[in-house]
């Protein structure tokens, strides 16, 4: 008797310690952020936006440029600060609701201020137990704000298109982790997705064209500060050069008379770091699959030694690209393919007696063999256009 007193005075003196949900925040309080821009000001100072959904829009108005109410969907706004949290503080001033950033999946960086350094956005995001690694980081081409006013016609908001496209089969997923880690490993440099803004043709004479996302390759890092950008085919070299398989789609020509477009996928790239004679070399060698989407001049795929012609086509265009992308790191003093990080995992010695100090400057005398090889494996529903042979006169 006296055991189950003494077990019911504990269990009524644990129940003094338990204060309930002090520290709750209700939904209906809480705004939740779904992406952010930061930019640099003429006179130095970080401008911070947001954009976020408004609840009471949300059942079935249509999206378009954020900054007031109205019959949209979202609402972006902005402030201006010394640092991103005093901005962010200002911009909290004004809002009825506490911004919440655990949903955000998307950090826009204007060009400007990634010329002059990103290395502060890794203080501030980390601080924060809302924010993610994983979220993915992109550059914008002028200013990151502009991203959040376009008006996508195929997604609600700005920020869900921005994400979808980062997604996408032909892009590489690079996310703040990422990013983090190149700037961190020795021999690398990193890369972020670029994207500008394009404006769509007129679906009538009444309507205004719409603002579309586009993405338009990669930006280049030196340390923390971007230095260039990785476009068309250079973007293509890149993403083979670091072993991401994208999907991407090449034009090529047979014989100087037929065009052939293809869409290659399933690639692989495997690097090795050794010297031959005191001088360093890198031996490059990739896989790759392709399909035939289209062919222009009657080339007949039925016949094995066609099939091979393509095929040789298509390796010398892939080890193109990556030879243009290893002239872009070489010309910008930039590692983006991680060819220090190959080296220094394979000749520690040697990495840090003679390259550590000075690299990327080693790979201006650095050899680059590549050896592709690659397969074509459909070529569609048919062998050759429908229309038989070309008809002669």
């Amino acid at each position: 008797m006296r055991s189950c007193r003494s077990r019911l005075s504990l269990i009524l003196l644990s129940l003094l310690c338990l204060t309930g949900c002090w520290d709750r925040v209700e939904i209906n309080d809480t705004a939740f952020i779904l992406t952010t821009a930061v930019d640099v000001e003429q006179d130095g100072k970080i401008r911070y936006s947001v954009l976020m959904p408004l609840p009471g829009s949300m059942g079935g108005a249509s999206g378009g440029g954020g900054g007031t109410a109205g019959t949209k969907s979202y609402y972006i706004d902005s402030e201006v600060g010394t640092t991103f949290r005093e901005a962010q503080a200002r911009l909290q001033r004004r809002m009825s609701r506490r911004m919440f950033f655990a949903h955000r999946r998307t950090l826009l960086i204007g060009e400007d201020y990634a010329k002059r350094g990103i290395r502060n956005v890794f203080d501030t995001t980390p601080r924060s137990p809302e924010s993610r690694m994983t979220l993915y980081m992109v550059v914008a081409k002028g200013k990151a704000y502009k991203l959040l006013q376009t008006t996508p016609q195929f997604e609600r908001f700005p920020s869900e298109a921005i994400r979808e496209l980062v997604k996408a089969r032909n892009v590489i997923p690079i996310n703040m982790k990422q990013v983090a880690l190149s700037l961190s490993s020795p021999g690398s440099d990193a890369v972020t997705v670029y994207m500008g803004v394009k404006e769509a043709q007129k679906t009538s004479k009444n309507t205004k064209k719409s603002k579309e996302i586009e993405f338009l390759g990669y930006a280049q890092f030196r340390e923390d500060k971007m230095t260039g950008v990785f476009e068309n085919v250079e973007a293509d070299g890149l993403a083979w050069l670091k072993s991401m398989s994208v999907q991407s789609t090449a034009t090529v020509k047979i014989e100087d008379r037929y065009t052939i477009t293809l869409s290659i996928f399933d690639s692989k790239c495997q690097i090795r770091a050794h010297t031959v004679r005191g001088k360093l070399r890198f031996d490059i060698r990739t896989e790759a699959k392709a399909k035939v989407t289209e062919s222009l001049g009657m080339y007949d795929l039925s016949q094995t030694g066609k099939v091979q012609k393509v095929e040789e086509a298509m390796n010398r265009y892939i080890e193109q690209s990556m030879r243009k992308a290893i002239r872009k790191m070489i010309a910008n003093r930039t590692d983006s393919a991680q060819f220090g990080s190959y080296l220094w995992r394979e000749h520690p010695g040697l990495w840090e007696k003679k390259y550590a100090s000075r690299w990327p400057a080693g790979m201006k005398d650095a050899d680059f063999r590549i050896q592709v090889k690659s397969v074509l494996t459909e070529t569609g529903l048919i062998y050759e256009n429908v229309t038989k042979a070309e008809r002669t006169r």
